[in-house]
């Protein structure tokens, strides 16, 4: 049967096993999230998930699992998201880096305790301003239920920006563009002595021990058609 055959028997199948299919429907996706500090409002590059609207019964049973969220407490919450299959993303802000803003993004939220998945840029030294490495700590922090983090460290090839479409995900960075392994070591460093620095630590431990952090994974920025779900980011990809 050729793919673009309409299947029109669907309203004819047990009312069970269409809400199931519906439910099945919904996948782990990226949701890049910005604040804007001078309106006191989250932004996002996300679009509304498909379920949502294909028709009545689909976005019954999938508001059962998308709620909206990030709100602030001059605007209510407008993003949906899914909070055991989403990953929240937040980008690093262009001028100051992750300042004091991006620090407090936890506090200015109703849904920290929500949030499992988080995605972060990473910062090359190169350009590292001297108060991220500790806001980019005490954010991670603030996520208490947050079980791994993914370090952004770049985007699919510049020349192919200009036709990004689909959603934003993550993947496996180019092995032959950096060692995760040597790049992740040397994060964790920055952390231990930056952080531990701030906070003392380093005054009281004769070794290096590591600071209370989940687990990181580095991952590229990367743009999915929605018909590729295998490709979008999940635990273990």
């Amino acid at each position: 049967m050729p793919s673009s055959t309409p299947f029109t028997v669907f309203i004819l199948l047990p009312a069970e096993l269409r809400l199931q299919i519906w439910r099945l429907s919904c996948h782990r996706r990226v949701v890049e999230v910005s604040y804007d500090p001078e309106e006191d409002r989250c932004t996002t590059t996300a679009s509304v998930p498909a379920v949502l609207h294909a028709c009545h019964e689909s976005r019954s049973e999938a508001l059962r699992m998308y709620k909206k969220s990030f709100g602030t407490m001059s605007h209510e919450p407008r993003i949906y998201f899914h909070r055991e299959l989403d990953t929240l993303y937040l980008p690093r802000p262009p001028f100051m880096g992750y300042d004091d803003a991006s620090r407090s993004f936890a506090g200015l939220i109703g849904d920290a305790d929500c949030i499992v998945h988080l995605a972060i840029d990473y910062v090359p030294p190169s350009i590292k301003r001297p108060w991220e490495t500790y806001n980019k700590y005490v954010l991670i922090q603030s996520f208490p239920k947050v079980d791994e983090v993914f370090l952004v460290t770049d985007t699919t090839p510049k020349s192919s920006d200009s036709f990004c479409v689909g959603e934003l995900g993550l993947t496996d960075p180019a092995r032959d563009e950096l060692s995760p392994d040597r790049l992740l070591e040397d994060v964790k460093t920055s952390f231990y002595y930056e952080v531990g620095g701030r906070l003392g630590i380093l005054e009281r431990e004769t070794t290096t021990k590591p600071l209370h952090l989940p687990p990181m994974i580095l991952k590229s920025k990367t743009w999915i058609d929605r018909r590729d779900k295998n490709r979008l980011v999940g635990r273990g990809s």
